[in-house]
């Protein structure tokens, strides 16, 4: 009997949205704050070091994209690169990270509403969570029309931020170091990092994006650079207007940022895009899991698993199971979690898995390395006798970044 396969339904601009879409997300309304008080006036700094990192292995997982369009993402090149039962550990990681971020996504989602509506958060923990799984079960067409609605909704809040607070630029000083110096910047940026996971999800995407070895490469590096400028733009705006010790101190900051310039009309059309960004980050983690367990369900000889390999959505063919699955897992933690701690866990989980993912397409290509094999569509650039020397940088950076992230822990920075 053939295997159901996900229908190809989403072109360049859907997934390049899903990309913008799954980075520009919760970590700039709920990060920026704790990030501040690492990188002071230079925050901006952190958020580019966070962004080179995570670009190094973007165009690991270009790579690979381009060679193995599959649903299961990381999963499928460790898999490739470093063998089966290495990535099947490997995948309870990636869906551990996927969840628990969703779950404090939803957290910092119902604190936002909070501040409209006077509503328990474990309601709104609850209803965020199930009305993202629907748009899922829906179909990742409509999971694609709420997610480029939300995206354009954030993406002209950040916007409004920029605009108002551009005669500030140039009030305060973007190169001062604050006390914790470059250490600060450093822990700033692996602070950072979990604003730039939505590469995980995004390649998950390729069985269902029309012409993924050529579309989904450009999605995940264009997407990556357009969010880079926005961020650094942002953290530059922030501490002009508030100075990165108030900003630091504050609840919602960048509603902080816009009431200080705008007044309380101008907090409340912030904390709306909030909402907006935080939901449909949801949505992101929501069907990039799903899509993770799918493949793993559909590979594995585990018999209870195969009900997470049926596709019977309410609008097309979905991972219906897995979606249901991961939106109680997520309720759960959602009921219990904390942003600020959960941020630094998925950080130390990504880590781990960008890590891999590196090393996979090391040994990969060192396998390969005197074979004549057709080349993908997009191969990384800057080789030594096969091996690409970005993706040797990608790894060394991400280990620094994991050393930073764990002083942040010890530290009690967060």
């Amino acid at each position: 009997m053939a295997k159901e396969k996900l229908k190809r339904s989403l072109g360049l601009w859907d997934v390049l949205m899903f990309g913008v879409g799954g980075i520009v997300g919760a970590g700039i309304y709920a990060i920026i704050g704790q990030a501040a008080s690492l990188g002071g006036n230079m925050l901006w700094l952190s958020f580019v070091i966070a962004a080179i990192v995570a670009l190094l292995t973007g165009l690991s997982y270009s790579e690979f994209v381009s060679r193995f369009p599959d649903a299961g993402g990381s999963f499928e090149y460790i898999k490739q690169g470093l063998g089966e039962k290495t990535a099947q550990y490997m995948s309870f990681f990636m869906a551990f990270t996927g969840i628990v971020a969703a779950a404090a996504i939803s957290i910092s989602f119902a604190d936002y509403f909070s501040r409209l509506l006077e509503v328990p958060s474990w309601i709104i923990v609850i209803i965020i969570v199930a009305l993202m799984a629907l748009f899922n079960i829906l179909g990742s067409k409509y999971s694609s029309y709420y997610n480029s609605f939300a995206t354009v909704v954030t993406l002209l809040g950040l916007a409004l931020v920029v605009v108002v607070c551009i005669p500030d630029i140039g009030s305060t000083s973007l190169f001062k170091l604050n006390d914790k110096g470059w250490t600060g910047i450093l822990a700033g940026g692996a602070l950072i990092f979990f604003s730039y996971i939505g590469f995980e999800d995004l390649v998950k995407m390729a069985e269902e994006t029309k012409e993924p070895e050529k579309n989904m490469p450009k999605a995940v590096m264009f997407s990556g650079l357009a969010v880079l400028l926005i961020y650094v733009l942002i953290a530059i705006c922030a501490v002009s207007v508030m100075g990165w010790e108030e900003l630091s101190g504050s609840d919602g900051p960048l509603a902080a940022v816009i009431e200080t310039k705008l007044g309380s009309i101008g907090a409340t059309i912030l904390v709306i895009v909030a909402l907006f960004a935080t939901s449909k980050t949801i949505l992101s983690n929501i069907l990039g899991t799903s899509r993770l367990i799918y493949d793993v369900a559909r590979d594995s000889e585990i018999g209870w698993m195969k009900r997470f390999t049926t596709l019977k959505g309410i609008g097309t063919n979905t991972p219906n199971y897995a979606i249901v699955a991961i939106a109680v897992l997520a309720i759960i933690f959602g009921l219990i979690g904390n942003l600020k701690v959960v941020a630094s866990i998925s950080n130390i989980f990504i880590f781990i898995v960008f890590g891999m993912v590196n090393s996979a397409l090391l040994r990969l290509r060192y396998l390969n390395r005197g074979e004549n094999n057709k080349k993908p569509y997009f191969r990384i650039p800057i080789n030594v006798n096969n091996i690409p020397i970005p993706t040797v940088v990608a790894l060394l950076t991400i280990l620094i970044l994991f050393g930073f992230n764990i002083y942040n822990l010890f530290q009690g920075n967060l």
